[in-house]
């Protein structure tokens, strides 16, 4: 599905000159063999770039979208770095040029899930939702007093409009995102969420660390069974945990049953605790995420288009 979304924000370049200079401050002078533009990101710009000397790459990663969560990344890998395979983030800084804020992060190897599951059979896929499961229970064993925004410190600042679906999308759904979507459609969403207020008490809390973009383009496997790291923070925030399974199992991977199965036992082995009635509580919950992607100013039209998609299935609306 995310495949198929593309970027709203230019990918920017950077020379190598410049990109000495940035990755110097965090390394010290250093060789610039090669940039590339990494795939994945749709806000901000990951580039690739390999040196002559050790570590041999790194990321440069350029802010574009909020510039305030490059802190909060940071504070968050120092966090969960003992548990959770996560990139280091050697240096913050501004781009002398511009301004702009960047990051310079320790390179991960590896394949994306999303990528590697293309062509996966169903015990890899198996193996694969186990792998994932156990690095997700890691995660949401960090919790918090309350639920909410994170900022650069990992202070909680209360959601607007208050913590509960039905109210998030009341809110949501005001302006652009019921435009886009249709009122109908909306008013169905809301209804849904509302016939089931409630439900995710049993799973709320503490409130625990939510990557809240734990989906196949954001998790690097090393190969079937290990994760080798979970990337782009930036959205993280202290949550139900029902938000990440909601992410991570939509269509395709949430298509496979292999894979479900391997998550909800990797997840129950590495101590995560999940509700009988799980998986339709992450159904309900990423309705909030498709009602986030409408309210965008700025988003692709195959992402309306997915979410209207999806949420029409959710509900039962046909038009």
């Amino acid at each position: 599905m995310r495949e198929r979304w593309t970027r709203t924000t230019p990918v920017l370049l950077v020379g190598r000159q410049e990109a000495a200079e940035m990755i110097g401050a965090a390394l010290g002078p250093v060789r610039i063999r090669g940039i590339e533009a990494m795939i994945g990101g749709h806000s901000n710009t990951n580039l690739h770039v390999e040196l002559e000397q050790a570590p041999y790459a790194v990321v440069l990663r350029l802010y574009q979208r909020d510039p305030a969560q490059a802190r909060k990344e940071a504070a968050l890998s120092a966090l969960v770095a003992s548990t959770v395979p996560v990139p280091r983030y050697l240096h913050l800084g501004e781009r002398a040029a511009n301004g702009q804020t960047y990051a310079v992060v320790e390179w991960v190897e590896g394949e994306t899930l999303a990528a590697m599951a293309k062509s996966a059979k169903d015990d890899e896929l198996a193996d694969m939702g186990h792998a994932v499961g156990a690095v997700l229970a890691a995660i949401h064993a960090h919790t918090f007093e309350q639920p909410g925004l994170l900022d650069g410190d990992l202070k909680v600042i209360p959601f607007p409009g208050g913590s509960s679906l039905t109210s998030y999308l009341e809110m949501s759904f005001q302006g652009l995102a019921g435009e886009r979507i249709g009122r109908p459609l909306a008013d169905a969403v809301i209804a849904l969420a509302r016939r089931n207020e409630g439900r995710q008490d049993v799973w709320n809390q503490p409130a625990r660390l939510t990557h809240f973009d734990f989906g196949g383009t954001n998790i690097v496997m090393r190969d079937a069974r290990t994760v080798s790291g979970v990337v782009d923070w930036e959205f993280a925030a202290s949550a139900a945990p029902s938000a990440d399974f909601g992410n991570l199992l939509r269509p395709p991977l949430g298509k496979s049953a292999a894979f479900v199965r391997g998550v909800e036992s990797g997840y129950r082995s590495a101590g995560g605790q999940l509700p009988e009635d799980w998986l339709e509580l992450t159904r309900l919950a990423d309705m909030g995420a498709w009602a986030e992607f409408l309210t965008r100013p700025k988003v692709n039209p195959q992402v309306i288009d997915d979410a209207r998609k999806i949420l029409r299935e959710m509900t039962g609306e046909t038009s």
